[in-house]
């Protein structure tokens, strides 16, 4: 019994990373010899899936567990209502299918059905797909070619791919792990230069300021040893011809906000407002929502002269407070505020063991941040993955001795 249990528990950490990296149950860039890979991985997940889910006898509940719970519900109740007065896209259902049956089951597994050990590999096994996404990036295996030079692997955009970068930076530097400091040293680094190469500044501008909190939070601690990894970087670019080759990859220019090209950052900085301003006319005119996947045909009504190519604000909150209305949108901030502050709390409260709340800490900012420039509800899944970590009731820690 104990051996069927780990194997299943083992299929489920697998399959659950796949799905949390895929995005949804069907892709049909991921056949090899003919097997679609993501129908087999999907298949497997369903199944571990109901089974964890079934294995569940009480669930205790926190305030935060009920925001999230009652936030769930809400999405899945006005969703239809919404969608039999403004009508539905294909954009829209499919958003909607992949949350429910993705996003829904491993938060409720993670909250309710697993350890920390378990927990800690689920991590661990995302990080080793940042690894193989990295490869990729570096062997043009798997590169979706773009016109604007762009590293896109698999078919997933530029931006995807620094947070997964951002990711592996994080995961190898907080997470509790056995690690050499060289090895450990040399792959942050290299995760850093394509998370720089990829050309989005918001994943690589926020990971600066992850790490800028760090040190604030842990000024005394960590002096020394970041004035030492500090000064080695600068040395490392200073006598070495590594910012040449470095700027030679990828869109490295538009990270620096083009000083060299006057005009493409403000492009970019220009379209983040009118996206937040149209979002703005949405709450005003639609304060209980307009359904999941509608933001862009009624956001393009305001302005027929100027039609919007993205399909959604590229906010998470915006997006939240349109498509599923505003009452939903402030019951997912009070839920984000919960998660922040118990995140934080349990950070400080364990400092003297073996700990993922520091890794869950910094990880947790930094995909929200991320959510908050460029995200959506489609692939905000590690962020509720990662929220409801948090809020698992055992505690993540594990003692030395243990």
């Amino acid at each position: 019994k104990m051996k069927f249990k780990n194997l299943i528990t083992l299929l489920f950490l697998f399959s659950a990373s796949a799905e949390l990296a895929i995005g949804r149950l069907f892709d049909e860039r991921l056949s090899i010899f003919g097997i679609n890979v993501s129908v087999v991985l999907s298949l497997i997940f369903v199944i571990t899936s109901i089974l964890f889910i079934a294995s569940i006898k009480k669930v205790v509940m926190s305030k935060a567990k009920k925001l999230l719970f009652i936030f769930y519900a809400l999405i899945v109740i006005v969703t239809p209502i919404l969608w039999s007065i403004f009508g539905f896209n294909e954009f829209g259902f499919l958003k909607f299918i992949n949350f429910i049956v993705i996003t829904l089951p491993i938060s409720i597994i993670v909250l309710e059905c697993l350890s920390f050990h378990e927990i800690k590999n689920l991590f661990i096994i995302l990080l080793a797909l940042v690894f193989v996404l990295c490869f990729f990036a570096i062997t043009g295996i798997f590169e979706t070619p773009r016109p604007d030079g762009r590293i896109s692997i698999l078919g997933g955009g530029p931006i995807t791919f620094a947070r997964w970068m951002g990711y592996g930076v994080i995961a190898l530097y907080f997470l509790p792990i056995k690690k050499t400091y060289f090895l450990r040293f040399s792959f942050i680094i290299l995760f850093l230069i394509y998370c720089l190469v990829s050309g989005s500044r918001g994943p690589f501008t926020i990971l600066l300021l992850i790490f800028m909190l760090y040190f604030f939070l842990n000024f005394r601690k960590i002096f020394l040893r970041f004035s030492i990894l500090f000064s080695i970087i600068i040395a490392v670019f200073l006598f070495s011809n590594l910012s040449k080759d470095i700027s030679e990859l990828g869109r490295t220019d538009r990270v620096f906000l083009n000083v060299a090209k006057k005009g493409g950052s403000n492009q970019s900085t220009q379209t983040r407002y009118e996206l937040a301003q149209r979002s703005l006319n949405l709450i005003k005119s639609y304060p209980f929502g307009i359904g999941a996947g509608n933001w862009q045909e009624i956001a393009n009504r305001y302005d027929s002269t100027h039609l919007m190519a993205h399909e959604y604000p590229h906010n998470l909150i915006f997006e939240i407070m349109n498509e599923y209305g505003v009452f939903v949108g402030i019951l997912f901030l009070l839920f984000v505020l919960h998660v922040s502050y118990s995140a934080y709390a349990k950070m400080k409260n364990n400092t003297h063991v073996n700990s993922l709340y520091p890794f869950l800490f910094y990880l947790w900012i930094f995909l929200l941040l991320n959510a908050m420039l460029s995200g959506s509800l489609d692939d905000s899944r590690l962020l509720f993955i990662t929220s409801c970590s948090i809020l698992v009731n055992s505690p993540l820690t594990l003692k030395k001795d243990e």
